[in-house]
């Protein structure tokens, strides 16, 4: 019996006991046993390259584990099942999903996480030590390749008002979302639309858009200079150009390396979701496909035929079409294009509403375009409700109490997109006026009258009929 098959067959053994016995302070043990065994881990530990060992005074820091697991090799994440204390006396606090809140004064506190039978501690130091000036772009050299984005920790340095030396290290929660970010390029020092750095939910991002060097400063107020708006010293940064080939793939395909476009169809009225795939040499030799479309820079050819917009995400392009039996061209580029590119574009995407495209011989730039046909929806059929409930075509539908209005509401059916509601777009011929009498305000309603049984009601859309027939009681 190998290790994971005899761990799992103690945790069903003491789960029969668990069963048989009705004391509770006898059960606790086997509970928190069964909350590991559940998860599959063995042990449980705080990875170092994932938790600050100190952290400023009034800022927070969300702590992660990892466990074990029962094969005695992998490490898995760990988001469930974990309860969060500190040390008696603490005056920072923590919350049920890690969340350190660090108080207003320095101190040393320990962490514990606690998965069942499973514990780890973290000791971290909260410090008072003021925030002077970022002093690294990123803890470690950064290998970037353009139309990608990596994470950056930034560095700073934070100064004791004791005398005691300096701290360097990971800038804050309080600090992080202040900087402000200036690139410029290297060679002639010139504001840049090469990279950008966007930072969301406390996590600075470098996006390169382009190839090429750059220059980047952290202009951020300083806490140890009364807030002074404080600029750091210049950081040299390459941004590669690794690209091999860029494509436009579905973006409900999931193996990026052999995506083709084959259906370049989208249905009017209807949206395709694309993305842009960038292939890109690696150093061993190996290449690699990413979805690289929120720092690609897109357009269309006619926005008359077809609209385009980023996803709320920017990981996909939504091709909308709009007039049927057109075509309209949706192109893709990744590096310095042509067209002129606002800088607020740089920060929120990059759509334009004529194609993008790169230059006779520019080397640094990679381009893609496919023509997108918009088709016409293929209606199948109508049906339609009447109150909630559901009709059959020229069938009377038995009402056992009598209504004081009826509502009729309509839906499409498409052999080649969504069903949708088109109350509103549908024609109505009321054939038994005597009895119900439309409401002019409201499409598909009726008030019914005192007296009459039978209701009959002509729906048509798009060449498609349906019968209403209702029979009411006195």
């Amino acid at each position: 019996m190998n290790f994971k098959s005899a761990y799992r067959f103690l945790v069903c053994a003491f789960m029969l006991l668990l069963t048989a016995c009705g004391d509770a302070e006898k059960e606790a043990p086997l509970v928190d046993l069964f909350a590991a065994a559940s998860l599959d881990i063995i042990a449980i530990d705080f990875p170092a390259e994932a938790n600050e060992a100190i952290i400023s005074v009034d800022a927070f820091f969300d702590y992660t584990i990892e466990g074990l697991s029962s094969n005695g090799v992998d490490s898995v994440p760990v988001t469930s099942n974990v309860t969060w204390s500190l040390s008696d006396g603490a005056v920072s606090s923590i919350d049920e999903n890690g969340r350190l809140s660090a108080g207003s004064v320095a101190e040393q506190i320990t962490i514990t996480a606690t998965v069942g039978h499973l514990i780890d501690t973290f000791d971290v130091r909260i410090s008072a030590a003021k925030f002077d000036q970022v002093v690294m772009l990123n803890s470690t050299a950064l290998t970037i390749n353009m139309c990608t984005a990596q994470q950056i920790i930034p560095i700073g340095n934070y100064i004791n008002d004791d005398g005691s030396p300096d701290e360097r290290r990971p800038v804050d929660s309080r600090i992080i979302n202040t900087i402000k970010w200036l690139i410029r390029n290297a060679e002639d020092d010139t504001s840049s639309q090469r990279a950008f750095i966007k930072t969301e939910n406390n996590i600075a991002n470098l996006q390169a858009l382009q190839t090429g060097d750059v220059i980047i400063q952290a202009h951020a107020p300083s806490d140890s200079q009364d807030g002074m708006l404080v600029t750091s010293v210049d950081f040299n940064q390459t941004l590669d150009n690794n690209l091999n080939s860029i494509k436009i793939c579905r973006s409900t395909d999931t193996n990026l390396d052999t995506c083709t476009l084959t259906n370049k169809d989208v249905v009017e009225n209807n949206v395709v979701s694309l993305m842009a795939v960038g292939n890109y040499q690696q150093t061993d030799g190996s290449t690699s496909s990413q979805n690289i479309s929120a720092y690609s820079k897109w357009g269309t050819s006619n926005i008359a035929s077809a609209t385009i917009a980023f996803s709320a995400d920017l990981q996909q392009l939504n091709v909308t079409g709009k007039l049927n039996d057109t075509t309209t061209d949706v192109s893709v580029a990744c590096g310095n294009v042509e067209q002129n590119i606002a800088d607020a574009d740089i920060e929120i995407g990059v759509v334009l509403d004529v194609p993008v495209t790169c230059a006779n011989g520019n080397l640094n730039c990679l381009q893609k375009s496919e023509t997108m046909s918009v088709i016409s929806e293929v209606l199948t059929a109508i049906t339609v409700t009447a109150n909630g409930l559901a009709l059959e075509d020229s069938i009377a539908r038995v009402f056992t109490t009598r209504p004081a209005s009826i509502k009729l509401e309509v839906t499409a059916d498409f052999s080649n997109s969504p069903s949708r509601d088109v109350t509103e777009g549908a024609t109505y011929t009321n054939r038994s006026a005597e009895v119900i009498t439309k409401k002019t305000d409201t499409v598909g309603e009726y008030t019914v009258q005192s007296t009459g049984n039978n209701v009959e009601v002509f729906v048509e859309f798009q060449n498609q009929n349906f019968t209403v027939k209702i029979t009411l009681p006195n």
